[in-house]
């Protein structure tokens, strides 16, 4: 049996006494590894109730407190599917179609115009570099008469002033139609002139697409592709 001294007295007492037999002070600290063990229990306990109410948290719970946090959060943090566009309109037929009147600077009187991008694009080399669509325009002028004028945004047709050249047409799929064409008076080299507007205009009126081709410098003969249909004769007014 352990023996200790009383802190009271200094009697020698069994560690195990409560009291001291001498002077009868209680002993403190007498718990000793009852107490601890008694702790350790109490802490075991705890930390089991505490994992089971964890275990036990519903998913409705969960989700409850996901939502809860959600709306509270800024708007740029909580998404929420948009209704999707409508369709695009169609487009109406001849829309693609540009009019336009230009009085004449010499009071000659109006100039008319009627003129469509073509619809693919071609791609030239240095220093021409970049897709570019062709431009199909037909004028009535009051001094310069009736044209036909295929136009590029960058390049140079072979198909100078003097000498002139030919360009392939195609209406529809109908047997290409080799026509006479010429550069512009003024040596610009993105413009060519094409001849024979009569007949021209009377092969565009009955066709959807037309197809030119025209050589460029260094590029081949490249052709553009356009959609006539749609072509109103009482907007571009060529009567006048």
């Amino acid at each position: 049996m352990a023996m200790t001294k009383c802190r009271e007295c200094g009697a020698q007492v069994s560690t195990k006494a409560e009291a001291c037999p001498n002077c009868g002070a209680k002993r403190k600290g007498n718990s000793g590894c009852g107490t601890l063990i008694g702790a350790a229990v109490l802490i075991v306990v705890a930390l089991g109730l505490i994992g089971e109410c964890s275990s036990n948290t519903s998913p409705t719970t969960a989700v409850s407190s996901v939502q809860s946090a959600a709306s509270y959060a800024p708007a740029a943090l909580v998404t929420t599917a948009q209704p999707s566009a409508s369709p695009t309109s169609v487009p109406q037929p001849g829309s693609q179609w540009v009019y336009r009147q230009d009085e004449d600077p010499m009071g000659k009187g109006t100039a008319h115009f009627a003129s469509v991008l073509s619809h693919n694009t071609v791609s030239f080399g240095f220093p021409y570099s970049g897709a570019q669509h062709g431009t199909l325009t037909l004028r009535t002028h009051p001094r310069y008469g009736k044209d036909v004028i295929l136009g590029i945004e960058r390049g140079q047709f072979l198909c100078p002033s003097y000498d002139g050249c030919t360009v392939l047409v195609r209406f529809d799929d109908s047997k290409a139609i080799r026509y006479s064409a010429a550069g512009a008076a003024d040596n610009s080299t993105e413009t060519v002139f094409i001849r024979g507007y009569s007949s021209f205009v009377a092969h565009l009126e009955k066709s959807k697409r037309v197809r030119i081709s025209a050589n460029v410098y260094q590029e081949g003969a490249p052709v553009f592709e356009f959609d006539v249909s749609g072509f109103d004769p009482s907007k571009y007014q060529s009567s006048k």
